[in-house]
């Protein structure tokens, strides 16, 4: 739990916390100058490191292509335009399809008691005849060899 908490406080503090990070790195280059080592290491890479132990490298990288992104769709606004026609023809595609899928397979009968149902057929050798649905009360008439 301290590490979630250490993290957002980054989060919240992360302006402030990298100036301190620079200032510490040019406070301990000067140190390294002063004792005659002048290699002091690659400086991105520490403030890459650090920001890595801090924990939110993740948000980001995501913030940097979402700018990326919209810089780049700013610049061809015809690419933008057919890209967004695509994705919302698309959407409304995969929607209606669903919704259609929930309607038929989905959703119960729009009746009383969809477990009462019958169907009913009519064999005949010359005639075409298809079957049709009705409420079990009005089947209580029939043979008991007809029913289900």
């Amino acid at each position: 739990m301290g590490d979630l908490f250490r993290r957002i406080k980054y989060l919240i503090n992360r302006r402030r916390l990298d100036q301190e990070l620079e200032s510490d790195m040019e406070f301990h280059r000067e140190m390294a100058a002063r004792a005659g080592r002048s290699n002091f290491g690659n400086t991105l890479r520490m403030r890459e490191q650090a920001r890595e132990a801090w924990g939110w490298t993740w948000l980001d990288r995501l913030i940097q292509d979402l700018h990326y992104g919209a810089r780049t769709l700013r610049r061809s606004p015809g690419f933008t335009l057919i890209a967004v026609l695509v994705l919302a023809i698309g959407i409304g595609v995969n929607v209606g399809a669903f919704s259609v899928f929930n309607m038929v397979a989905l959703e119960p009968l729009p009746v009383r008691d969809p477990g009462s149902l019958v169907r009913l057929e009519r064999h005949s050798p010359t005639a075409y005849t298809d079957g049709m649905a009705y409420p079990c009360s009005s089947t209580e008439r029939m043979p008991r060899h007809c029913r289900r």
